[in-house]
Order: C-alpha cells, then sequence, then structure tokens
C-alpha cells in the first residue's frame, strides 16, 4: 500500500517531489485472504514539503464474489454485461510523504544540554546486544509458520528462561532481523516490512504462547526517521508492551541499524484470543 501511494503520487504530481513515507497509519478492518485485491489512492492534501495520501485496499464480498463467480460458471451473461462484485475495504491507510533528505528544522539529543546526570543516563540505557555473543537463532517452527516470516532469519539474546529476546526483563524484547536470501534493507519501504514483525512481548512470560494464543492487530502508527543505508544487512527491533490486560495491549516498536541509528518507530493496537486444541498461532 506504501508502494502504491508513492506510484500514485508520481503519476499525479510528479517523480522525485516526495519519494519516502514519513508517517503511516493504518487500519486493519476485515481479515485479507489469499486473492485478487484493489488498491485505491486519493490525495487528501498536499503542500511544498509533504503530502498525505489516503489508500484503500479493497477485495470482492464474499456474497458479491461467489454470486458473480456462480454467474460466470453458469454462462448467463454476454461479455459485455459480466457480473462485477461489488468491493469492500479491507484496510485502511493515510500515508504521509516527503523527502527525507530535504527536511530541514530543530533537531536535538535526547539530553541536551550534556549534563553529568545526562551522561550517566546514558551510560545505563542498554546498548544492542552481540549477535554473535549474546544471542541465538530461532529456530522454532513458529518462525516458518507464515510466508512473512520465514522471509527474514531470528536471531535473539538468549534467556535463562528460555523465552526469545527477553535480555532487559519485563515486557520487553529484542531480535536482530535479515532477509534469508541475502536481500539488504535498502528501501524505506522495508522498515514498513519490518514495523510488523515485533517479538510480541505479551509472550514473554508464557512458554509456547503461539501455540496457545492467536493474535491480530487492530492498528499500526509508523514513523520514517531515516533512510537505511543500501548496504545495511541485518537490523534489531525492540519491543514493549506497557499495559497487557483483558485480550488488549499495546506495542512500541524502535528498529535500530547495527550501528545504533534509529531507522522507525511504530506503535500498535493488538488483540489476542485463545486457540482452540489443535490451532496454532502464527505470529512472532
Amino acid at each position: 500500500m506504501l508502494s502504491a501511494g508513492r506510484k500514485f503520487l508520481e503519476q499525479e504530481l510528479g517523480d522525485g517531489l516526495y519519494p519516502d513515507p514519513v508517517h503511516a497509519f493504518v487500519h486493519f478492518l476485515r481479515e485479507v485472504h489469499p486473492g485478487e485485491c484493489t488498491i485505491t489512492c486519493a490525495i487528501s492534501r498536499t503542500s511544498s514539503r509533504r503530502s498525505v495520501v489516503t489508500v484503500e485496499l479493497k477485495r470482492a464480498a464474499a456474497a458479491a464474489a461467489a454470486a458473480a463467480a456462480a454467474t460466470v460458471k453458469n454462462q448467463r451473461e454476454t461479455p459485455n454485461t459480466a457480473a462485477s462484485p461489488s468491493l469492500i475495504t479491507t484496510t485502511l491507510g493515510v500515508f504521509t510523504y516527503a523527502d527525507i533528505s530535504k527536511e530541514q528544522g530543530l533537531t536535538q539529543e535526547p539530553h541536551h544540554p550534556p549534563t553529568k546526570a545526562a551522561a550517566a543516563a546514558a551510560a545505563i540505557r542498554p546498548s544492542l546486544p552481540n549477535r554473535q555473543t549474546e544471542c541465538t537463532t530461532i529456530d522454532d517452527p513458529v518462525v516458518d509458520a507464515t510466508p512473512v516470516t520465514r522471509k527474514v532469519h531470528w536471531v535473539a539474546p538468549r534467556s535463562a528462561n528460555g523465552l526469545w529476546g527477553h535480555r532487559l526483563g519485563g515486557h520487553n524484547r529484542e531480535v536482530w532481523l535479515s532477509f534469508r536470501d541475502g536481500t539488504k534493507f535498502s528501501d524505506i519501504l522495508h522498515l514498513a516490512y519490518l514495523s510488523d514483525l515485533p517479538l510480541h512481548p505479551a509472550a514473554t512470560h508464557t512458554p509456547d504462547f503461539y501455540a496457545k494464543h492467536a493474535i491480530s492487530t487492530l492498528c499500526l502508527s509508523i514513523e520514517f526517521k531515516r533512510r537505511p543505508d543500501p548496504s545495511t544487512e541485518w537490523v534489531l527491533t525492540r519491543s514493549t508492551s506497557y499495559q497487557i490486560a483483558r485480550g488488549r495491549y499495546d506495542v512500541s516498536l524502535q528498529i535500530y541499524d547495527e550501528s545504533g541509528a534509529l531507522l522507525a518507530l511504530s506503535q500498535h493496537v493488538v488483540f489476542v484470543t485463545d486457540l482452540k486444541p489443535g490451532r496454532a498461532g502464527g505470529r512472532l
């Protein structure tokens, strides 16, 4: 959807004016099943620095699609009167595009001006876990449960309790990710892909969490901080939940490159339900 919005802006306003998404809000209205979909785009606002595009992912309503298929099968229409099933919106996105290379304005470090207290705070902020000495490859079958999760390597800090990525304790998880086919994180759109792949903090305190529960994202918001270097092979995602209660929880996600540079932030609202016996969850 982000790619479609960017291509739409190029067609409508010209190539190169707004090459980068800087923010994305996505609301998942209905489950999207495999099959043909339609994407529609509309410009909501444009200024000299930014453009906002509303993007909808649509597919045929089940009843209408079945009726249309039956009509075609029974050959009751002519080529000019073929049934056209009505479309329903399954996913709604509001995307803001700009040119990150031209952004200017106020810039501050987290602790400014420098003080002894700031230096002490910086010293205790957790560094990125060492992938070679502190981490292990996640080889649980859940990693290969979906076409999305099986595209990447999952390398997480070791934990005495056997739970992945639980180095920092509490509802905090960390994982290193890289593409299995060797593709580099060369496009800012790759960060959007990763934003929906956190190690969910809700699983921190429950062994075999994904065999017992199903999770579904209601909505997510992503802010893109910078373009990744085209040679980026590994990124770290750090996820945190502030409250898990009554089958609903939040996920705050940070994405870093190997140098520790912050690439993107995202915020999720997630529902969790109990799985019936015999089913297994397919999300990390």
